[in-house]
């Protein structure tokens, strides 16, 4: 069974061998340090890891921090907090301060001058994006990718990085649990937010056509499966497996019968569930409203108070 605490740890340390052992099990790279103002030098890494993605806050005072990046297994962005720095790879060269967001992709070696650079990152699961991209829009997984490392614009800029700022005060609060519906839902969130933010394919590939037979039995199978699977995470794919068709067949059959997405009715399955836990609790048992909204992964208090009242026409409570 799955934590339902992140793995957290945090280190403070002046002594730049022991930060470059923490900042390599982030992601492997070849340093090149200048100490700069040899008083104030000190480095700082905290991070939170759930399963296959987390995320870290790492800064380096006093120096500046060069790096060669060599290619990752998981596809790392962020948002700059202070200092400054450039990173090229390829045809690519962007120059970045705080407030900047950034992306770094896979399959690229990067390289990295920085200036007493502080950064938050968020570290996700390609196979996870490329899955939620096909959800999303019907891109087939092999065709996505990025097109810049850099968001569009500054409005979504700015959503990235309170997206990030959101995740990383999230993970790390040491009285929080994450149980793991939601610890599901704050990576859909993360996702999300990446590919609406960063130019890609998902933006400009045209879309394949709908394989297999969408028809009403897809649907039956894939709803019978979500009623009962719908307390543990669940990947659109891993439904469409389940009801024995592709992602893109899934999503066009739940248009066509059920005028809904598998996504928004698994939405509406834990909707239920709450109810229904909310409804059986009794004074002194310990429910409560914040927890039950946790447990069935509605990362916001307050939108789930509003999806709750907009299903059932009542603001959510304790007891029947």
């Amino acid at each position: 069974m799955k934590p339902d605490r992140p793995v957290r740890t945090e280190l403070r340390t002046r002594d730049q061998d022991v930060a470059v052992d923490a900042i390599m099990r982030i992601a492997d790279h070849r340093p090149r340090i200048t100490i700069t103002d040899r008083p104030s030098v000190g480095f700082s890494v905290r991070s939170a890891h759930l399963a296959d993605w987390g995320t870290d806050v790492v800064a380096a005072h006093g120096v500046r921090y060069g790096s060669t990046m060599t290619p990752r297994p998981q596809l790392i962005a962020g948002v700059w907090l202070h200092g400054h720095g450039m990173f090229q790879g390829g045809s690519q060269e962007h120059t970045q301060g705080p407030g900047d967001g950034f992306l770094y992709p896979l399959g690229t070696t990067l390289v990295f001058d920085n200036v007493e650079p502080a950064k938050s990152l968020v570290r996700l699961p390609f196979a996870g994006l490329a899955g939620l991209a096909e959800e999303i829009t019907g891109l087939a997984p092999v065709d996505l990718r990025f097109l810049s490392w850099v968001p569009r614009n500054q409005a979504l800029n700015d959503s990235w990085a309170a997206t990030v700022a959101f995740l990383v005060d999230h993970l790390n609060d040491p009285d929080r649990d994450i149980p793991p519906v939601l610890a599901e839902q704050l990576l859909r969130l993360a996702m999300a937010a990446l590919l609406r933010a960063f130019p890609n394919t998902t933006m400009t590939a045209s879309r394949m056509p709908v394989a297999g037979s969408a028809g009403p039995a897809v649907v039956r199978r894939a709803t019978a499966f979500i009623e009962a699977e719908a307390g543990r995470p669940l990947t659109v794919s891993e439904i469409a497996a389940a009801s024995g068709v592709d992602s893109r067949t899934l999503q066009e059959a739940f248009r066509r019968y059920a005028d809904t997405t598998p996504s928004g009715y698994l939405r509406r399955v834990r909707l239920q569930q709450a109810r229904a836990q909310l409804r059986a609790a009794r004074p002194g048992d310990g429910t409560t409203v914040a927890g039950v909204a946790r447990r069935w992964g509605f990362v916001r208090p307050r939108r789930f108070a509003t999806a709750y009242r907009e299903a059932f026409g009542e603001p959510p409570r304790t007891g029947p």
